[in-house]
């Protein structure tokens, strides 16, 4: 790297299979979303290291070395998946004997709009930017698929062993994508006394690129009441734990719909495209309803039925909780959707499929 270079990763939002997917082989569609993480890299001396947290001006310092990076000062929650994911893609050019080149990475924003962040999978961005950041800075070429596994593998180790990994797939990837969570990984240590390149091997993700029909369209709609994705999950994992029986059901009705969404999507069926969206926010409030985890809010059901007397069909985004909903849409009727809903006091932004 010879001169400051720019890098982006884009956000996420779930399209189907949100909850599914965190059982080894189960689908999620996961789409990639114009709304994007920046970071700004620059050469320093030596072997010196600094990330920097633009919008909070915290940073971290380190120093690269024959087993990746030691950082010298304290990680901030601002930078920790940044900071893990940097120090995953330094061992990696370290194994391969790449002379270390110090570097500055200041990731200049949040993924927000208009001041409002927006839970478009900021930590998944922020990992697979910092893969790509080491590379680039130690003149190293990465596919797609490298980064995702690095980044996939950092993801999961900062939240503490948990989630898929379909949001760093959705980022490292970009476009419409079909997720599966392959990875061999059942403890935080399973990854850390792996080499880089056995991560790489690995392949924790299977990703297949998804064709976006003529004429659908996405919509994303915010509540304004940010929900916590971290116990959501956690909630419904216990409720996986305590009642398998029942979790493999749901399981199934998720993944069902998931199919039926994706079987519709590449015939290019509009009615049962918008059917199979409306079965998956069904199967989400099932088992929300079940596991007593308030995945489908009255805010995010009105906005859903908002949606649909508009000719569009909207579900929970995510892990639910009250956050987000995606709709989708054929045509005029995504203009009629985002008017009315906007009318009803949400806040509704068209996105479009983006590059990773």
């Amino acid at each position: 790297m010879r001169a400051p270079a720019e890098l982006s990763a884009p956000g996420k939002a779930f399209v189907a299979g949100e909850y599914s997917v965190l059982e080894r082989g189960e689908p999620a569609l996961v789409l990639a979303v114009e709304v994007r993480l920046q970071v700004a890299l620059r050469e320093l001396a030596g072997r010196a290291v600094e990330l920097t947290h633009v919008p909070s001006g915290a940073s971290l310092r380190g120093e690269l070395g024959t087993e990746g990076v030691t950082w010298t000062s304290g990680i901030p929650g601002e930078l920790r998946f940044a900071a893990r994911a940097t120090a995953l893609a330094a061992k990696l050019c370290a194994e391969e004997g790449r002379e270390p080149r110090g570097f500055a990475a200041a990731f200049r924003n949040d993924l927000s709009r208009d001041g409002r962040k927006l839970g478009l999978g900021g930590s998944a961005a922020a990992s697979v930017l910092g893969v790509r950041a080491t590379c680039v800075s130690q003149g190293r070429d990465l596919e797609s698929r490298e980064a995702v596994s690095i980044a996939a593998a950092a993801h999961w180790v900062e939240q503490d062993g948990r989630g898929s990994g379909a949001d760093v797939a959705a980022c490292g990837s970009g476009g419409l994508i079909e997720v599966r969570n392959r990875s061999p990984w059942s403890t935080i240590d399973d990854v850390v006394r792996l080499s880089a390149h056995d991560l790489l091997r690995s392949a924790p993700l299977e990703v297949h690129a998804l064709r976006v029909p003529a004429g659908l369209r996405f919509l994303l709609v915010w509540t304004g009441h940010p929900a916590d994705s971290r116990a959501l999950v956690a909630s419904v994992l216990a409720f996986a734990q305590a009642r398998p029986g029942r979790w493999t059901h749901h399981v199934r009705a998720l993944s069902g719909a998931e199919k039926a969404l994706g079987d519709a999507l590449e015939r290019g069926e509009q009615e049962a495209l918008l059917d199979a969206v409306r079965r998956a926010a069904a199967a989400l409030g099932a088992l929300g309803d079940e596991a007593q985890v308030p995945i489908v809010t009255q805010e995010i059901a009105h906005a859903c039925a908002i949606a649909a007397s508009a000719g569009a069909a909207g579900k929970p985004s995510g892990a639910g909780g009250g956050d987000c909903a995606i709709v989708l849409a054929w045509g005029e009727a995504a203009d009629r959707a985002r008017t009315a809903l906007q009318v009803a006091g949400y806040f509704a932004v068209e996105v479009a499929p983006a590059s990773p």
